[in-house]
């Protein structure tokens, strides 16, 4: 069979983005029977050029502007942002907003991978732990209501520091889901993690090794499941980050089973986190007053966040003006979705493209910022 034959053997068919486990993402796949010869990406369908729309707003504007990058991992894009302006511009912030950065962006994080969980649930056929990764996931959302008014976008950091100061009130009930959520994580292992199902569909499925990892611009849960012992917030620590004690979560297998696993370890880490930080909250102010027309001093600041998905980076440059001239992001899911996913995709089975996708836990708004 010569090379044409060969291609009118495949059929095309599309992943998503009306399908239940694509994420507004779409892919056309070449399919012989049951087997993926080839997945071609294609983004865009939630696309608002957001880098753009930040030249046009003050720096405090542009807090709430971010938060939407990844509308399920939002903490991490604010301090990102509001670390490579407040670099830009030589501003001090002072040390209580430091811990409740922290503090929220891990909260952020366990809220991303329950989200997660939740999603890869559905994905499986497995309703039952959609629906309670998602109620427990409402405890986290409660919290960011309480401290800024906001379920979904907090818009909570802000150049300088955070917008409200942190109550005793709210510590109380942090420590409360902290409990909670430690205790979960007991009943998740028989559930979800130790199922059948999830061992079964994800075992050996979208195995990726380390140097292929590497190679392909990996970063976050799933290079560590490749067993690569790298994390920002250990290797290049910022915030109060050097303050507390946890460990970076990895695996061996490098499949489907592995990147989940490595989210589930990084619940009780983030969990341990949280408490360290609560316990050793100093008094103090909770933010530098900069003022909504502050113009930052011409010049330019690049700064890497660890956030769910993996390093998160903040380009941005200032020509003098109460705007930014030029901003940049680098986001996690860019390289997972859209190299990675199609390089794993590629051999397997068409029933294997929704757990291979969501095993990477992309974000489709960050690949279309």
């Amino acid at each position: 069979m010569d090379i044409e034959e060969k291609e009118l053997a495949f059929l095309t068919m599309p992943f998503g983005p009306q399908h239940p486990a694509s994420g507004h993402f779409h892919a056309l796949m070449k399919v012989e029977g049951e087997r993926v010869h080839e997945l071609e990406p294609h983004p865009g369908y939630l696309h608002r050029g957001f880098e753009k729309l930040m030249e046009y707003r003050v720096h405090v504007q542009n807090c709430p502007l971010v938060d939407r990058i990844c509308i399920l991992d939002p903490f991490p894009n604010e301090l990102g942002y509001v670390n490579a302006v407040e670099k830009l511009g030589g501003v001090e912030v002072p040390e209580r907003a430091r811990y409740i950065r922290i503090i929220m962006t891990e909260f952020g994080r366990i809220l991303s991978h329950i989200t997660w969980m939740g999603v890869m649930g559905m994905v499986l056929g497995f309703d039952s732990a959609c629906r309670i990764a998602w109620g427990d996931r409402e405890r986290v959302i409660r919290l960011n209501e309480i401290i800024s008014g906001g379920r979904l976008y907090p818009c909570y950091f802000c150049p300088g520091g955070v917008r409200r100061d942190m109550s005793q009130e709210f510590i109380k009930m942090a420590f409360e889901n902290l409990d909670y959520l430690e205790k979960q994580l007991d009943f998740y292992d028989p559930f979800f993690f130790d199922n059948e199902t999830f061992i079964m569909r994800t075992k050996g499925v979208g195995k990726l090794s380390a140097e292929e990892a590497i190679d392909l611009g990996t970063t976050g849960p799933n290079l560590r499941a490749c067993g690569v012992d790298y994390d920002i917030r250990k290797d290049e620590p910022y915030e109060v980050y050097p303050k507390v004690d946890f460990n970076v979560i990895t695996r061996e297998e490098g499949d489907a089973y592995a990147r989940g696993m490595c989210r589930r370890g990084e619940i009780a880490e983030s969990i341990s986190i949280i408490r360290q930080l609560l316990n050793k909250l100093p008094d103090g102010p909770f933010r530098t007053e900069i003022g909504p027309a502050w113009a930052a001093p011409e010049g330019e600041s690049y700064f890497c966040v660890e956030a769910a998905r993996g390093e998160l980076c903040f380009h941005m440059v200032s020509d003098g003006s109460p705007v930014p001239y030029r901003a940049k992001v680098r986001g996690p899911s860019f390289s997972h979705s859209l190299v990675v996913f199609p390089y794993l995709a590629k051999g397997g089975t068409i029933a294997d493209v929704p757990i291979i996708y969501w095993s990477l836990d992309g974000c489709p708004a960050d690949m279309d910022r």
